[in-house]
């Protein structure tokens, strides 16, 4: 009866442990499946008449066509994911194209200025050419990428950024859920959106990260007054593009699951759209003096294997600095295993529509409220291990306060042991139940 009493006891403490470990992965998600967004909630069965020239007059708007383009033969740096460079640094550039390409030509290009970048080295690797360059001269600011070779031309906008030095304190502002363009008490999101980046302009940050939701996609509100059909998501990403390139500051942009999960309600296909104006990687890594940044683009679905893999590779490369992971949302626990398995000091997201700042464990979480809430954040780094926040909506201070992190500190390697423990544990357990049994049975 004593043994018996001791397996049961065993079996319910490896029950409880087992519910506990697993617990923080669940409840984030069933959350998420059974939150509604507010702006489906508004979308009644009212139709406002309009098309990309009535809603959106293309021709009217500097740079629309530039921007507007499709993804082409430049896949590195671009819209979404630029470089900056300092004055000497070499600029890496990715190109798709076949391997008989020649007469090779890339410019940067802006306003006032025209910098040729000479080739330092190239190579061919796996249907893809690979570039070293170097600026022919060095002059500050915010360029777009140009090429010119045998197999065509492309361009990509706001794709570098030259600066003479990187030194701290730096600002980068946080925005996400812009969802252009949407109805929100008979006011479209795109008249607030584009006022409140004018007020952006002015902070005149180092960069911007935007954590999804560029655009509406699935929308009854607007529809194209010829077929009657729900607006395209082409159109809605095209705008929303063009508006992240007024900002006139390198963007880091992620999707999120409004532009890349597929509804019935949008006439066209949003993973294609995404693809084919910004590209087949839906993650990124850039650093800036002794932070990285790394993003990845997040829906329903989740990351598949090979994106997985490929982020903790970065991760397992940048265990020695400060990490800023910035995504949509959880979705199926991708951002939090990262986090359990390595460092990340600050985790930056949205998705919710409410704004919200925690510290958990060694990480802090900000999820940033839409900036059609007119609500966006401003970081600002002061040095290797300090990051001061200051978030404002509707011009009112909402959060401000600064923290500190101890990079001698790995969470990642803690939380690897645990999970080593419990597989240890659990295994060990079972046996000396097992053998309890046994001396039962045979006694």
């Amino acid at each position: 009866m004593k043994s018996n009493s001791i397996i049961t006891g065993l079996f319910c403490v490896l029950f409880i442990s087992t519910v506990m470990l697993f617990n923080g992965y669940s409840s984030e998600i069933v959350a998420e499946t059974q939150y509604e967004s507010p702006l489906i909630k508004l979308e009644e069965e009212i139709y406002n008449a309009t098309s990309s020239e009535e809603f959106f007059n293309e021709t009217s708007f500097p740079r629309y066509h530039l921007v507007a383009r499709p993804f082409g033969m430049i896949r590195y740096p671009n819209k979404a994911n630029p470089k900056i460079a300092l004055f000497g640094e070499q600029i890496n550039i990715i190109v798709k194209t076949l391997e008989d390409a020649t007469g090779w030509n890339f410019t940067l290009v802006n306003d006032s200025t025209e910098i040729s970048l000479d080739i330092i080295n190239l190579e061919y690797i796996n249907e893809t050419w690979l570039f070293k360059t170097l600026p022919s001269s060095q002059i500050e600011g915010l360029y777009d990428l140009q090429l010119h070779c045998s197999k065509g031309d492309d361009y990509q906008t706001h794709a570098v950024k030259l600066v003479e030095n990187k030194q701290y304190p730096f600002n980068f502002i946080h925005i996400s859920d812009l969802h252009f363009p949407a109805e929100l008490s008979e006011t479209n999101t795109t008249d607030i959106n584009l006022q409140e980046m004018e007020k952006i302009k002015k902070l005149n940050p180092d960069f911007i990260i935007c954590t999804g939701d560029l655009i509406q996609g699935p929308t009854t509100v607007f529809v194209d007054p010829e077929t009657g059909d729900p607006l395209r998501s082409e159109i809605q990403l095209r705008l929303g593009l063009w508006a992240l390139d007024t900002l006139n500051v390198p963007v880091y942009y992620i999707h999120g699951n409004h532009e890349f999960s597929q509804s019935h309600i949008v006439p066209d296909n949003l993973e294609y759209n995404w693809y084919n104006y910004l590209g087949p990687i839906r993650y990124q890594n850039f650093s800036y003096l002794d932070w990285d940044f790394i993003g990845f683009g997040s829906s329903f679905e989740g990351l598949n294997s090979v994106e997985i893999i490929q982020i903790r590779n970065i991760l397992s490369e940048n265990s020695g600095t400060a990490n800023v992971l910035y995504y949509h949302y959880d979705f199926n626990g991708n951002a939090g295993n990262f986090i359990k398995s390595y460092p990340i000091e600050f985790a930056a997201f949205g998705h919710v529509h409410s704004y919200d700042f925690t510290k958990e464990g060694y990480t802090v979480y900000h999820r940033q409220a839409p900036l059609f809430y007119r609500s966006f954040s401003t970081m600002t780094i002061t040095n290797a291990t300090c990051i001061e926040v200051h978030s404002e909506a509707s011009n009112v201070t909402v959060h401000s306060e600064t923290y500190n992190f101890d990079l001698t500190y790995r969470p990642g390697d803690t939380n690897k042991t645990d999970t080593h423990t419990f597989l240890i544990v659990v295994p060990t357990l079972l046996i000396i139940a097992i053998i309890i049994r046994k001396k039962k049975i045979f006694s």
